[in-house]
Parts: structure tokens; sequence; C-alpha cells
């Protein structure tokens, strides 16, 4: 297959072996994969690409020995240099590879440009669930650039994170059902209510990483943390053991949410309502009082739901709160998702 691109002073026909790029997958790991299965060099693989360079720290050979940490960015001649190679439209690809989307797009639109940082622009390098590499044909290390520093694989019961001495195959969640549901709800809570629902789950999820902070040796936590054979006062543990509370309590939030009911007695019920789930867990409800009267807070005035309806997120089934909606970023990882710091 040969794709000819108008234009284009550069690579005419795509590389002899091609790989498919894996959903979510970083550029860096893409390219290492691509370049490996053609037996080429990074180097090599990269003066077919454009013109470009690493940070002041890095060069090709570097990055070459460490997928793991860098990530590749292309102007737009180096996006259409690299979709030729890898014999794939521009459109799959940006698809597939989230460090292509437009707002990480180099400037430039004369001469193909690459750059290879040592740290990703944006998000973090999360280690893909092996087996799910492996049911696509990949048998070599693959790296996601995810928003946040570790993720599910419910299909394979694996926390998967960006460690680098961690198991390459990810953490065992076999003694931990509860935390492979909790991501489950999660994605039940996405189906339903769209981008909102996913806010409130970072809320949610805020909330809870105060309560670990405070009270880091509940024993539920702790003795999740010991299942997977982590440190339990660790940052690493912290997300994988407070997932199931954040997720329960990320539904009784849209509870509140779809009630135009905001005054002191909706309020005092609600409040009343997750006290109780707090007992439930043996958290200290006096020391977690806080992040919960500091959601009800953002959240004391419903949306103006009759205010600029046209220009209302299409996937923002459920209108949040204004006061959530004035603090909380759409995109990014969940602490900048959440209204609460």
């Amino acid at each position: 297959m040969v794709l000819q691109v108008p234009g284009l002073y550069g690579p005419r026909q795509p590389l002899p072996l091609l790989v498919r790029p894996l959903p979510g997958e970083s550029t860096g790991s893409f390219v290492n994969r691509l370049a490996h299965a053609n037996g080429l060099g990074l180097a090599d693989f990269l003066q077919r690409v454009g013109q470009g360079t690493g940070s002041s720290s890095c060069d090709a050979v570097r990055v070459a020995m460490y997928p793991q940490c860098t990530e590749m960015y292309v102007n737009g001649p180096g996006l259409e240099y690299l979709a030729v190679l890898a014999g794939q439209p521009a459109a799959v690809l940006q698809r597939a590879l989230p460090g292509l989307a437009p707002r990480h797009r180099l400037p430039g639109d004369g001469d193909a440009v690459w750059k290879w940082p040592w740290q990703p622009s944006e998000g973090h390098l999360v280690r893909c669930c092996t087996r799910c590499a492996e049911a696509r044909g990949v048998r070599e290390p693959a790296w996601w650039l995810m928003p946040d520093s570790w993720r599910v694989c419910a299909r394979h019961s694996r926390w998967c994170n960006d460690s680098r001495t961690q198991p390459l195959d990810g953490l065992s969640l076999t003694k931990l059902p509860e935390v492979v549901e909790a991501h489950l709800e999660r994605g039940r809570l996405h189906r339903q209510f769209g981008r909102s629902g996913e806010e409130l789950f970072a809320d949610a999820f805020q909330v809870a990483a105060a309560w670990w902070r405070t009270m880091p040796t509940v024993l539920r936590w702790v003795h999740r943390a010991w299942a997977c054979e982590l440190e339990d006062r660790s940052s690493r543990a912290m997300p994988l053991v407070i997932y199931p509370e954040a997720a329960h309590l990320a539904w009784l939030m849209a509870e509140f949410e779809q009630s135009n009911i905001r005054d002191t007695d909706a309020r005092t019920q609600w409040l009343g309502k997750a006290e109780a789930l707090m007992v439930s867990w043996e958290l200290d409800v006096q020391a977690g009082k806080g992040p919960l009267l500091d959601w009800l807070h953002r959240h004391r005035l419903p949306a103006d739901t009759k205010a600029q309806p046209a220009t209302r997120p299409r996937r923002e089934r459920l209108p949040l709160a204004l006061g959530h909606s004035r603090l909380a970023s759409p995109t990014g990882p969940l602490e900048q998702r959440s209204c609460l710091s």
C-alpha cells in the first residue's frame, strides 16, 4: 500500500511491517514498537519522520532505552510523515494516540518537526496491561498516556500505574474484587450521566483522598494495600485503596445533583447519609466531615438549566451546580476535574 500525501516531501510509502496502535497508547510507545518491528533503531526511524531534538538531557539513544519516561510530539507535517510510515490515516492515529491531539501539536507548517522531551507535557505514562496488549498481538512493553498515574483493567483484574519498579504486568486485584467493581460502577456513572458523571467521581475521589490523608491507618485501606503488597501509607497505594469508597460516594453525589431542592433540610439529610456511609466504613466522621461540607457548599445552588442551553456540552447529561462548574475543568487528571482543591 502506498499513501500519497499532496505536497509531502518525505516518506512516500509505509514501512514493510506495520503495527496497530493500542487505544490510548503514547506516541513514543507506538513509534518504538513500529521501529522495532522493522529492525530500526530509534535514531534511524526518526530520520524518516523529519528533523527534531530531544530535551537538553535527552537524545534518541536515551529515549530508546527509557520509553517509559518519554513522549514524542510532532507538528502537522511530522504527523503526516508518521502516518505514511505507519500505513494509517493521520485521523486514525490521532484517535488512538492522545499525544497527537491538536493541543499537543508543535508549531510550524513548513518542515516536518518532532520533539522528544524527557517528560510528557501533560499526563502520565502508565504501563499497558500486558494481557490486553497480548490480545492485540503486542508482545513487547507498551505504555498508555493517561491523565492520571494509574488505570484499572477490569477485564484482567490488574492495577496498572506509572511505577518503574513494580511488576511489569501490573498489580493483581484478584484479592480485591471490590476495586474492580468500583471501576465498573465508575463506568456506569459515566454512561448514565456523561461527562458530569466523571466529574462527580472526581469530586468523590478528592473527598476520599482527603479522608485517607487524615486517617491513612483505617483498617480496610491498610488491608487493601497489603493485599497488593504495597506499603500502606505510600502515595502509590492511595488511589487503589480508596477507589471503592469514592465510587460509592459518587453515586450519592449524583443523587443529590438530580434534585433541585438544596435547602438546609435537603443538605442536612444528604450529609446524614454520607456520614452513615463513613460510619459503615469505620471512618472518623468528625475528622472527615470537612470535605463533605466543602462539597455541599459548592453545590448548594442547582445548575441554571435555562441559561445558554445551546452551549451546554452534549455529554453533560446531568447539569452540575453552578459552584462546581465555575471551578472544575472538563479535562485533565481527577484533581483538576473536581471542584474541590
